[in-house]
């Protein structure tokens, strides 16, 4: 027995071992008893209440005396464990209505040395040996706590605080290495976080050390998956987020190409019928553009329409697993009824913007019939959207 440890696993799912022996809790692994271990083990050795326990398994069900439940799962849990990979010996310490795990051998939990680094990097104030606890941390989080239970209470909660500790980890570890010039560590501790949470901003980081490497093909892969992305579902990004885009996307960098190479990355890989969806920083440039342009004489008309999902009732839709849905029927009308040389995106989660070439205020109540009329069609009859003109083009117009 000697050297062996009980090593407990719950970031990115769950595991318990000791030695190389696996414990399996039955095939009521997610059970209650199943539960009160992975509990005890958050922070093994120290106390929790049996009040504290009892409203975390027991909150969301009608239980009539939940005490009595309580102490029927810590009898079941005793069972278990007697009959466990684990040495002979008592583990369950109950004094006062404080229960806790000890049983004199060795627990390594990746929950407890998460926040025991955490609570380090909180108290320490040299800056390289912060960075170096975050590192410590982060390493350890390797995707979110007991994802199997993501619909318990108290695993929703301790998910949130984790998250929350592992992000502000991330970000100091992120900026040091940035300052000490060490972009490789940054980019690595970017990918894995993108990894557990896509899309969430760290791939910004990742696409930055990326380009600071002199690795800009691949930082340009990873920018068009990232404005892929946006355009096709998150949409919406604040003022913040749009210039953090737009700084990326401005220090996108090919090495020397041919002429033939430069042609073909600018075209549009796929020839597709329709308008022609793109990133709502993308919008913004081309409406910028054509504002420009108008003032020249060179664009006859254009206009920019506001085009709102609809709910059953013909009040904006604010469901947005709704609006998702009714989202994609509207960009495929988007794409059957409007030309080639128009383009779209998304604002928000209700709302699409549309720049029509060519088309006048007298065209707009026909434009917007037909799209409404397809729609409705993809839908069944349901919904709707509602549909108006935010700029007819006018060089003074700056509605925007």
């Amino acid at each position: 027995m000697m050297g062996k440890k009980l090593s407990v696993r719950m970031f990115g799912g769950f595991s318990a071992t000791y030695g190389d022996e696996v414990l399996t809790f039955g095939r009521q692994r997610d059970s209650k008893f199943g539960q009160l271990f992975q509990i005890l083990m958050t922070r093994p050795g120290q106390g929790f209440s049996k009040n504290y326990i009892a409203e975390s398994l027991y909150e969301r069900e009608e239980v009539e005396d939940s005490n009595a439940s309580l102490n029927n799962t810590i009898f079941r849990l005793r069972k278990y464990l007697e009959s466990s990979p684990l040495p002979s010996g008592e583990y369950l310490h109950l004094n006062g209505g404080v229960l806790c795990f000890d049983g004199g051998v060795d627990i390594e939990s990746d929950v407890w040395r998460f926040e025991s680094a955490n609570r380090e990097y909180q108290q320490e104030q040299n800056a390289r040996q912060k960075a170096e606890l975050c590192g410590k941390a982060c390493k350890l989080f390797r995707g979110e706590f007991l994802p199997q239970l993501s619909n318990e209470q108290w695993v929703i909660e301790k998910s949130q605080s984790y998250h929350k500790a592992y992000a502000g980890m991330l970000e100091y570890l992120l900026h040091y290495l940035k300052e000490e010039g060490d972009y490789r560590s940054a980019e690595q501790a970017a990918a894995c976080a993108s990894a557990i949470y896509p899309y969430e901003g760290w791939e910004a980081w990742q696409i930055e050390c990326l380009i600071l490497l002199g690795r800009h093909k691949e930082a340009e892969e990873l920018y068009q998956k990232l404005a892929l992305y946006i355009q096709e579902t998150s949409g919406f990004l604040s003022q913040k987020q749009q210039a953090r885009f737009r700084e990326i996307g401005a220090r996108i960098r090919y090495s020397e190409g041919a002429e033939g190479d430069i042609s073909r990355c600018l075209m549009e890989p796929v020839f597709k019928q329709g308008a022609y969806a793109c990133t709502l920083p993308g919008f913004s440039d081309c409406f910028r553009m054509l504002k420009r342009v108008n003032v020249r004489g060179g664009v006859k008309s254009f206009g920019l329409f506001l085009c709102t999902i609809l709910d059953d009732d013909g009040c904006p839709a604010s469901d947005r697993r709704y609006c998702e849905r009714q989202g994609k029927k509207l960009c495929a009308s988007f794409e059957s009824y409007l030309r080639r040389g128009d383009i779209y995106t998304k604002y928000s989660e209700s709302q699409y913007l549309l720049l029509c070439i060519g088309a006048k205020n007298e065209n707009a109540a026909r434009i917007g019939e037909r799209i409404d009329m397809d729609f409705r069609k993809r839908c069944g009859g349901h919904g709707g959207v509602s549909w108006r003109m935010l700029d007819d083009g006018d060089e003074f117009s700056n509605t925007l």
